[in-house]
């Protein structure tokens, strides 16, 4: 297996039957070596998702021809992950307003295929408002303090994954109402209080 690291090539010293996933750490303690961290992998020509990652992980290398990796800056990481949350809450905030409208007026055939791409871009939101979150707090995303500033991390919304279960749980039980008023009454919010919560990152500005 050919590993590239932003286009060039690495060499890894790990022992026979060593796994894709074994090969990932590797090439990660590299780059944060650099003092840059994994942006982008790719292997095969396939682009590698958490969850693709997880599928992967213990498939022998040889299985794979080849893994490109690319690394960025943490800043800059920063600001491409602020800028994708913000535009996925407003998308979110568009569906679920939508089909809000849809279940109140009992059209639940209209509804259907919105709410499903709804209900899985509120798991990637909340998984990537989470990361973010825990990133800032253990120092992966160091925020630089504006003069003027007061300097503090604004709160994020809570609950989030409560309420997300409360959904799910409602719609399993075909309970529709329920659904309405989960979306109207926690969903909006929450997303509304994360987008703010973006931001005011981004106002606050990255090192």
């Amino acid at each position: 297996m050919r590993l590239r690291i932003d286009g060039r090539e690495v060499f890894l010293d790990l022992p026979a039957g060593s796994t894709f996933g074994a090969v990932l750490v590797e090439a990660g303690r590299t780059v944060v070596s650099q003092g840059r961290v994994v942006s982008r992998i790719v292997a095969d020509g396939r682009e590698i998702t958490t969850r693709f990652e997880r599928e992967m992980a213990d498939r022998p290398v040889g299985e794979i021809d080849t893994v490109d990796v690319t690394s960025t800056t943490p800043d800059a990481l920063f600001r491409e992950a602020l800028d994708g949350a913000v535009d996925l809450s407003l998308a979110i905030r568009r569906d679920a307003v939508t089909v809000l409208s849809s279940l109140r007026a009992g059209a639940l055939a209209e509804a259907g295929p919105r709410y499903a791409t709804c209900i899985e871009s509120l798991g990637t939101f909340f998984h990537l408002a989470g990361a973010v979150f825990n990133a800032i707090g253990t120092g992966v995303f160091p925020l630089a303090v504006r003069p003027g500033s007061e300097g503090e991390l604004p709160t994020p919304p809570d609950a989030t994954a409560g309420i997300l279960q409360r959904l799910l749980r409602a719609q399993k039980g075909n309970d529709w109402g329920a659904v309405a008023d989960i979306l109207e009454k926690e969903i909006l919010p929450n997303i509304d209080g994360w987008s703010a919560f973006f931001k005011a990152l981004k106002e606050m500005g990255a090192e």
